[in-house]
């Protein structure tokens, strides 16, 4: 519990605006994984096609905002806003369950499923999220876990806890 609320104020600490506002946790993770992704880094794929989350094109599915597709089979957005809203978009599917990403997944478990090299782009989004790579989505997010019986019986946080007698 300590290690995680450390990991909150350092992650609170570190996704703060100039003006002193604090983003939502679904736009400092958007923020990390665009940053990961070479989005501020002018002539890359991402910073050329206005695409933050270097979102890939999935057959018989048009983003909103799409108007191509990009070099290496990536969304080409209409303009930066539309890139952000669609990335903000999939990772609230995460958090509502509606994505191939789950909350109850380690950073290190998303990164496999997300990046092609996935050491360097885990390593890059947690540190820019001011946590480790295996930190809980939920955590970074600020979502409860899910709780079902597969993740119950799972690895941890869940395997690990105790049950409380009362007599």
């Amino acid at each position: 519990m300590k290690k995680f609320l450390m990991a909150k104020l350092v992650s609170l600490l570190m996704c703060t605006t100039a003006g002193g506002l604090v983003l939502p946790p679904t736009a400092q993770l958007a923020t990390a994984i665009a940053k990961a992704e070479g989005f501020y880094t002018r002539g890359t794929v991402p910073n050329r096609c206005a695409n933050p989350g270097d979102l890939k094109v999935i057959t018989g599915w048009k983003y909103p905002g799409q108007s191509g597709v990009c070099k290496g089979g990536h969304v080409h957005f209409r303009n930066d806003a539309a890139g952000w809203a669609a990335l903000n978009h999939q990772l609230t599917k995460t958090t509502e369950g509606t994505s191939r990403y789950n909350v109850n997944m380690t950073l290190k478990q998303m990164a496999k499923l997300y990046a092609g090299n996935s050491r360097i782009w885990c390593s890059t989004v947690a540190r820019n999220l001011g946590v480790t790579p295996d930190t809980y989505l939920f955590e970074i997010l600020d979502v409860p876990p899910v709780l079902d019986r597969k993740s119950l019986t799972g690895p941890p946080p869940f395997a690990t806890m105790t049950q409380v007698r009362t007599n």
